[in-house]
């Protein structure tokens, strides 16, 4: 009863008069434990246990002192004690023990946390993963060693990885955030972010591999130190949308990765890159974003030293018809001459090819003819008639050119219907347009008159 009469006191009582309840203040360094860890090491050698114990007693009252430097110096010396001897088992055993002790101080913690780390790549695989599971179970939910975390996340990823277990090594790291971390340098969580949207793409995740790679900012690719994660980054960015063939974002992403100084700096790079930049870019679905960068593409001064591409993005480019038989032969051979794919991709890869050049010469048609036969049509495309009228229909619906097909006549019309307003509109402009010139010719010869009356 007194007791919750006391706190509901203290509830009615105004903030500033409130008793506040923190945490210790952190103190400096006040006492040395020099001796004393001196005097354990020498015991450790003949009784591990009793040294732990003594120097136990003296981190209780360090700890509860709130003395930072005394309890880190003491609890990284049981760490220590625990290494020499080779006794790893108790070194887990220690760790958990002080990680859990009341009122540990978070300087404390994280300086064994780091010391504890740099023994991991000393040890065996069995005491590695009990050693990195043991400080990944201590370092849950602190913030103040989340870094530390992270890397061993990485560390225990690679592992699961090296035994072939990549799903395990995907699920490892897919619920460490660094993006948040203040302790990380920019690379290293670049680094870091890369390294989980690698191995969802190695797993076939390509939904979370978008996700996460979201989370990297492409304005730090501009530091050219880091150009070597510039490159990871749109080659997976590349590797994810050719899954789904995304063609005009593959284009974007090898675009990116053009003025990369790695890529300048090799002309074979160079020469690839730009090869691909232009076949991804005829690959794509016509648009007038596609249209103007075939256009600025053009105008790269590198694209003269591969004839084939420039000449290629130049029958792209000029409102005339070609067909696709006088493209195929070269192009699958530089398509197969890459040797980056498969037998089903290069067939998909030319199939789309022959795609876009009959959508190619249906707009340049669109753009010549009001109406035309559709067997005109069929021969114009070096096409079926049935394949001919499928592409056009497709176009249609994707609302690339607008056309009509009047099947019992075998028409196909490619301009649109005017509305009333549109033909009033038009009239009145020809009207315009006559009364203008003839005004204009009769102020002519009038002028003519009237010179040849003064002469």
């Amino acid at each position: 009863r007194r007791g919750s009469k006391r706190a509901a006191q203290t509830a009615k009582m105004p903030a500033s008069m409130a008793p506040s309840i923190t945490e210790p203040e952190a103190k400096g360094p006040s006492v040395s434990y020099a001796e004393q860890v001196a005097a354990a090491k020498s015991l450790a050698a003949t009784s591990l246990e009793g040294a732990l114990q003594n120097l136990l007693s003296h981190e209780k009252t360090a700890r509860l002192a709130a003395d930072v430097g005394g309890t880190t110096e003491l609890v990284t010396a049981m760490v220590n004690l625990c290494y020499e001897a080779k006794n790893w088992e108790k070194l887990n055993e220690i760790i958990v023990l002080l990680s859990k002790r009341r009122a540990q101080l978070k300087q404390a913690v994280t300086a064994m946390v780091q010391q504890a780390s740099a023994y991991v790549d000393e040890l065996d695989e069995p005491l590695k993963l009990s050693l990195i599971e043991t400080l990944r179970n201590v370092s849950e939910g602190k913030m103040y060693v989340e870094v530390e975390r992270a890397r061993l996340t990485r560390i225990l990823s690679r592992m699961q990885e090296a035994k072939g277990d990549v799903d395990a090594a995907r699920k490892t790291m897919q619920d460490t955030v660094v993006e948040t971390l203040g302790g990380m340098d920019k690379r290293e969580k670049t680094d870091f972010i890369l390294e989980q949207v690698r191995l969802c793409l190695e797993t076939g995740d390509f939904v979370r591999a978008n996700i996460v790679s979201k989370k990297i900012q492409t304005k730090i690719f501009k530091d050219p130190e880091l150009d070597d994660l510039k490159m990871r980054f749109y080659s997976m960015n590349v590797r994810y949308h050719l899954n789904s063939h995304n063609w005009l974002d593959v284009f974007r992403g090898h675009q990116a990765m053009w003025d990369s100084p790695s890529v300048q700096a090799s002309e074979a790079l160079a020469h690839r890159c730009l090869k691909l930049q232009v076949l991804y870019l005829v690959l794509s679905q016509y648009n007038n974003e596609q249209s103007n960068l075939m256009h600025t593409l053009s105008t790269e001064k590198m694209l003269p030293k591969l004839p084939m591409y420039e000449s290629l993005l130049k029958l792209f480019i000029t409102k005339e018809i070609f067909h696709y038989a006088d493209v195929q032969a070269g192009i699958a051979a530089e398509i197969a001459a890459f040797g980056d794919f498969g037998e089903e991709e290069q067939a998909l890869m030319l199939k789309t090819l022959h795609q876009r050049i009959t959508q190619h010469n249906i707009i340049v048609i669109g753009g010549y003819y009001a109406r035309v036969r559709m067997v005109r049509l069929a021969e114009l495309l070096a096409l079926p008639l049935e394949d001919a009228e499928k592409q056009l229909c497709e176009m249609v619906s994707d609302k690339s050119i607008y056309a009509r097909i009047d099947r019992p006549g075998g028409v196909a019309r490619f301009a649109a219907p005017k509305t009333p307003n549109e033909l009033l509109n038009d009239w009145s402009g020809d009207i315009s347009t006559l009364l203008n010139t003839l005004e204009s010719t009769c102020h002519l010869i009038h002028k003519e008159n009237m010179i040849h009356k003064v002469v």
